[in-house]
């Protein structure tokens, strides 16, 4: 993401066994100045922990 002055949306990827790392990693990459946002799925559809909420709002906290 550093090699392009496109604007970029993230891909949520694959929900992982560890959803912290998952937003921290989307958080790395949203500081990024050609990173606009994100584009996600099943990571807030079918969270570990089934509290969809909670995944919504820690997706929401991470944008600008």
């Amino acid at each position: 993401m550093d090699a392009t002055t496109l604007p970029t949306l993230l891909l949520g990827g694959d929900p992982e066994d560890d959803p912290d790392e998952t937003y921290a990693a989307w958080e790395s990459a949203l500081k990024l100045p050609s990173v606009r946002g994100l584009v996600v799925g099943r990571t807030m559809l079918y969270p570990a922990d089934d509290d969809v909420a909670k995944a919504v709002d820690t997706a929401v906290s991470l944008l600008r």
